[in-house]
């Protein structure tokens, strides 16, 4: 079921193009809060990242509805830009306030015992990691349900829960494709700044060694990284993955949940088709097809 909700998004994004206006959004957030920091500073660019994170659940909203959906028009993606926004929004808030609450009480927990603040705060990522698996699709399922933020984490754990292992296939495939864009990010970085760093790429094995060993290496390394032109490069190359990728996960979460409702739904059905034709089915063999109807033999 993983495999072929990817293909099937992959497929979403070669046909309907209005799935990648999340990318696009996120690369131009991107861009335009580190604008906003390099001309007037922290104090305006902060609030004008927040509120460029607050606005995008709008696009994810929009591209769950047109995906589940079946209809590509920019009409309906407005619609369900609109309608969606709150219901995407509210459980992505809650559970970011769950998840640092858990991980500050952990951290703090464990500096009782003498672990370090850094100790602690690596420790309380192992919290994240359960309540990521289980509510990742709190906010699509509110959506697509019109479910209130914590009937819809609840939801999202069941059906979860329900689809273990093809969620657990899921999870690995996104892994896999966040270490791809990881790749790529170090590639287009890599090409961006290519000629402020030759000076590194043209030394040989001798040199280099010989740069480590020095008293100013960490001073000169910093110097380099933190130049304009390689943070520029790193802003850049940053926009361009996340203007590839993050259709690419929401689509793809989006086609997953549609088959895991299918999926779920396909037992309810079935229960429901047993208990309405119990005298019948009693008598007669039978069997359930996968969408839940009863057939009878004759």
């Amino acid at each position: 079921m993983a495999l072929k909700s990817l293909s099937e998004a992959l497929g979403l994004l070669a046909k309907k193009p209005l799935v990648w206006m999340p990318g696009f959004f996120a690369a131009f957030a991107i861009l335009l809060t580190y604008y906003m920091y390099s001309l007037f500073g922290m104090g305006v660019a902060f609030p004008v990242g927040i509120t460029l994170l607050v606005i995008m659940p709008a696009f994810l909203a929009g591209t769950y509805g047109i995906v589940i959906g079946d209809n590509a028009t920019p009409a309906a993606f407005r619609k369900y830009a609109i309608y969606g926004y709150i219901r995407c929004l509210m459980p992505t808030i809650i559970l970011l306030m769950i998840g640092w609450i858990l991980a500050t009480a952990l951290t703090y927990l464990l500096m009782t015992f003498g672990l370090s603040v850094a100790v602690g705060y690596y420790f309380s990522t192992f919290v994240i990691i359960p309540l990521l698996f289980f509510c990742y699709f709190a906010d699509i399922t509110a959506v697509v349900n019109n479910l209130p933020a914590f009937r819809a984490i609840k939801d999202s754990a069941a059906r979860v829960t329900n689809g273990a292992v093809s969620s657990m296939v899921f999870y690995i495939f996104n892994i896999v494709i966040l270490l791809a864009a990881s790749m790529f990010y170090s590639l287009i970085c890599s090409l961006l700044t290519v000629d402020v760093a030759s000076p590194l790429f043209e030394m040989n094995e001798t040199q280099l060694i010989a740069l480590s060993q020095s008293a100013e290496f960490e001073t000169e390394l910093l110097a380099l990284v933190s130049t304009p032109e390689i943070i520029s490069a790193a802003i850049i190359s940053l926009a361009i993955t996340a203007c590839i990728f993050v259709p690419i996960f929401v689509v793809y979460k989006a086609c997953f949940y549609k088959r895991l409702l299918v999926m779920n739904m396909m037992p309810e059905a079935a229960n429901k088709e047993h208990q309405g034709g119990k005298g019948d089915q009693g008598n007669l063999g039978g069997s359930f097809d996968e969408k839940g109807r009863w057939y009878k033999y004759s």
